[in-house]
């Protein structure tokens, strides 16, 4: 793991220590935060976020700065609706990072 990967994961633990029932587990290459057994965040190699977020919301979410829709692999392709990635500049302060955090946890939350 990277050292900016394993800073962001550090940061991303500690704001999640409330949550009794969070899970880590390692995916791909990146380091990924579970509540429920779904993805709610993951560090990617390049320290950048992964977040699940409702489609709805993602609409919305892809105006800040630095949030793209999520794409993989070399060919590039979208993960689909609601997958965004962040980029690491987007969370350089703990208070952006649970800003993320915190969207994804609502949309892990829905009934779906």
């Amino acid at each position: 793991m990277s050292q900016s990967q394993q800073e962001l994961t550090d940061r991303t633990r500690a704001l999640l220590a409330d949550e009794s029932d969070v899970t880590e587990k390692a995916m791909f290459g990146s380091h990924a935060f579970l509540l429920d057994d779904r993805i709610v965040v993951a560090v990617m190699r390049d320290a950048h976020l992964l977040v699940r977020v409702s489609v709805d919301d993602a609409a919305t979410l892809t105006t800040e700065a630095g949030t793209a829709p999520a794409v993989m692999g070399p060919n590039r392709r979208e993960m689909g609706p609601g997958w965004l990635l962040v980029e690491p500049d987007a969370l350089a302060d703990d208070e952006r990072l649970l800003f993320w955090i915190d969207a994804a946890r609502e949309f892990n939350r829905l009934d779906r």
